[in-house]
């Protein structure tokens, strides 16, 4: 039989959980291999937002999980018996992703899953306070501008000299 991408309906908020679930149903009754892979898309998106001390979050296809199984009713059967699962794409049928549909879907989510989406960026010679990790409330300058990595290099007095550090957007807010 052929395997096929299924989005199925889950519990809002208990995503993983569910997955886990499902992972361990299947193998119970020994049909671990029918289920390929479960895709839990990511829990959230932090943007960063120009005023200190704010993010934004916003849930990635909450209450949807992606499943790759062998198709057969036994399959979907025991599916749907699976404790947090409210159903499956379809209208009645259960209906498989296209192999288009569902590379753009998981390319989507790999994406979503790198890194916090700055709403402003940085700029040379800004005055910032880093708010996280080991250098968390010192002050510096901005020196240098990462944003395909999602850093800035800041300058920090360190014993009297400028230190270069490497920090993420979302741990340093502009003064």
């Amino acid at each position: 039989m052929e395997m096929s991408w299924y989005v199925v309906y889950v519990w809002a908020g208990r995503e993983r959980e569910v997955a886990e679930a499902l992972k361990a149903r299947f193998a119970e009754e020994g049909l671990a291999e029918v289920l390929e892979q479960v895709v839990v898309p990511p829990e959230k998106i932090i943007e960063v937002v120009f005023s200190p001390e704010k993010h934004v979050s916003r849930r990635f296809y909450s209450g949807y999980i992606l499943v790759k199984l062998q198709d057969g009713e036994g399959a979907f059967e025991l599916l749907r018996n699976v404790e947090g699962v409210v159903g499956i794409m379809g209208d009645g049928k259960p209906r498989p992703l296209t192999e288009e549909e569902a590379r753009k879907l998981l390319e989507q989510i790999a994406v979503e899953e790198i890194k916090p989406k700055p709403r402003y960026q940085f700029m040379p010679g800004d005055r910032v306070r880093i708010t996280e990790g080991p250098f968390a409330n010192f002050h510096g300058v901005v020196d240098e501008v990462k944003p395909d990595k999602g850093k800035v290099r800041v300058l920090v007095s360190i014993f009297g000299r400028e230190t270069p550090v490497e920090i993420e957007f979302a741990h340093v807010q502009k003064i």
